[in-house]
């Protein structure tokens, strides 16, 4: 038959506490404190014959119930310091959090003011590219210009004289949206 674990306890038979014997040594520790096997607990009424008091409690049930003063005050001030340092860290995140949304709201001014230099510098490409274009234009025979025309899909007349197809490739372009 197997002996281990073992139950014992202490108390009474109406009020009691257990505990589990992993072994024999845990065992007779636990004798030592006073457990022993159910059968052997006394009753409320032969407790309080026998000068025990009904749900009393000995210097020995608090024996290890309290904290020296000086392990209380160390984990005292360790919560400080925690508290501390917790205090400063909240702080820190706050000002990062302060510092972030001013960045995000000047990288949103910046990134408006970079729209809209490149509408500019695509307006400023565009003239250049059509006054370039102009002067190209002007070097070039009839015949180039209507083959010219006919490469950007602009109609003319077989009929139009240089400064007619000059005028047609100036207009500006109508994209479709």
């Amino acid at each position: 038959m197997r002996e281990f674990p073992k139950m014992l306890y202490v108390g009474s038979t109406q009020s009691h506490k257990h505990q589990l014997a992993q072994n024999e040594d845990h065992e007779a520790e636990l004798r030592e404190f006073g457990f022993v096997d159910f059968a052997d607990l006394e009753s409320e009424v032969e407790q309080m014959s026998s000068g025990g008091m009904l749900g009393g409690a000995s210097s020995e049930d608090f024996k290890n119930a309290f904290v020296p003063i000086e392990q209380f005050d160390a984990v005292s001030e360790k919560l400080v310091q925690k508290e501390l340092q917790l205090n400063v860290a909240q702080t820190e995140r706050d000002d990062f959090k302060t510092e972030n949304d001013d960045l995000k709201g000047q990288l949103s001014k910046v990134l408006e003011e970079n729209q809209q230099l490149k509408t500019v510098i695509d307006l400023f490409k565009a003239e250049t590219v059509n006054a370039t274009d102009a002067a190209d234009y002007n070097s070039l025979t009839t015949p180039q210009l209507q083959k010219l025309l006919d490469e950007k899909g602009i109609a003319y007349l077989k009929r139009d004289n240089k400064e007619t197809l000059l005028a047609l490739l100036a207009q500006p372009v109508k994209t479709e949206e």
